[in-house]
């Protein structure tokens, strides 16, 4: 009896995936390289956002403190 071989999947996209030409990820899983490459670079945006915002919102919130300030002391 043969065995019939299980295809390996994304975990990203769900396709299957060639395993002699596929990459692996940080974490051992079988990835397209497009699939990956799409992941880690939507994963680096977020993170820009994600520190950008904040940023942000406090110069805003240091900005209109300084004009109050200013305004009282008139």
């Amino acid at each position: 009896m043969s065995q019939s071989k299980r295809p390996y999947c994304c975990w990203i996209c769900g396709n299957e995936v060639d395993l002699k030409t596929c990459n692996i990820d940080e974490h051992g899983m079988a990835v397209h390289e497009d699939c990956y490459f799409v992941k880690v670079a939507l994963a680096t945006e977020s993170m820009r956002q994600m520190v950008r915002d904040p940023a942000i919102r406090i110069r805003r919130v240091l900005v209109s403190d300084r004009a109050r300030r200013k305004g009282r002391s008139l």
